[in-house]
């Protein structure tokens, strides 16, 4: 009888010693990844990342190059879900920093930025840009730079607030209509925000392009661990039909000189032209890419970016 009870009570023991071993190394690989999470924050900030708070009670990681006195101060908007958008512009806007300052403030949830369960809203994520930028001290007028969705922001910010704004760059920007995007599916998202509080992350290979060197492939690196699948970018994702919705709802034509490099990636001229005739004052130009053409065709981009800002500089 007791030897019956003893083999039904082994397996709930042994199992009990599983949940607590499992338990034991999930805390474990928690506290390193969280500890590893600060040394690399550490190293960012000695390289020169800061913070600025936001409008909505967090702060926004802060990036600067280039010529503090420079003729203008152009301002970088990721697309959705990319964290080192402060190197990725890199390359680019490298040969602009001589006469220029360049800028790239993090959303929350991205890069250095802290996360937040506050909704992502078009209006909660530009009335940010505009409080970070203030509290970095870093004065209007602006030139926006967006890439992809970041295109939305620019064009919700520069109709509502057209004083702030010298110009638009729109690199593959989203086509606002009255059609909306259909909702993302973000359980993926979740369950990748679930196991990226354990250092998941660390596991993907991801690399930049050729041509950044070995400590921006570094830098980037520890951006994207830091922020992937964060809640305000699952926030983000969720509401992007929604925002797309609120910032063609306030579109307000006006004479902003605007510049449209389209590659065909994401729509055809023929999709791209009613969008820009509702903006207004905006170029159109046709730039050949299959992936983010800030990165493939950097120099080509740097180019038209300066023949932009020289049009400023004469208007």
């Amino acid at each position: 009888m007791k030897q019956e009870e003893k083999r039904r009570r082994f397996p709930a023991g042994l199992l009990l010693a599983a949940v607590l071993l499992l338990t034991a190394a999930l805390a474990g690989l928690y506290g390193w990844h969280h500890i590893r999470l600060r040394k690399e924050a550490r190293i960012l900030e000695s390289r020169g990342y800061c913070y600025a708070a936001a409008d909505g009670g967090y702060a926004l990681s802060c990036f600067t190059s280039g010529n503090d006195a420079g003729a203008h101060r152009i301002i970088a908007i990721s697309g959705m879900g990319i964290s080192d958008a402060s190197i990725q512009y890199r390359t680019m806007c490298g040969s602009l920093s001589e006469d220029n300052l360049f800028v790239c403030i993090d959303r929350a949830g991205y890069g250095l930025s802290n996360d937040t369960n506050t909704p992502q809203t078009v209006q909660q994520i530009v009335s940010d840009y505009r409080t970070a930028l203030k509290n970095a001290n870093i004065e209007p007028p602006y030139v926006l730079l967006p890439y992809a969705e970041g295109g939305v922001y620019a064009a919700y910010w520069e109709s509502l607030y057209p004083d702030e704004i010298a110009g638009v760059c729109f690199l593959d920007g989203t086509c606002l209509s009255d059609v909306q995007p259909e909702p993302v599916p973000t359980a993926s998202l979740r369950a990748a925000h679930l196991f990226a509080a354990f250092g998941a992350a660390r596991l993907s290979k991801a690399q930049l392009p050729v041509g950044y060197s070995a400590a921006e492939q570094q830098y980037a690196r520890f951006l994207r661990i830091r922020s992937t699948a964060s809640s305000a970018q699952i926030s983000e994702t969720e509401l992007f039909p929604e925002n797309c919705k609120t910032a063609y709802d306030s579109l307000v034509q006006n004479d902003i000189p605007k510049l449209y490099i389209n590659t065909g990636m994401r729509y055809t001229e023929d999709a791209v032209k009613p969008y820009l005739e509702q903006l207004g004052s905006c170029e159109y130009l046709a730039l050949t890419a299959d992936s983010a053409v800030y990165m493939q065709k950097p120099m080509q981009c740097a180019v038209l970016l300066t023949r932009f800002l020289s049009g400023l500089d004469a208007s």
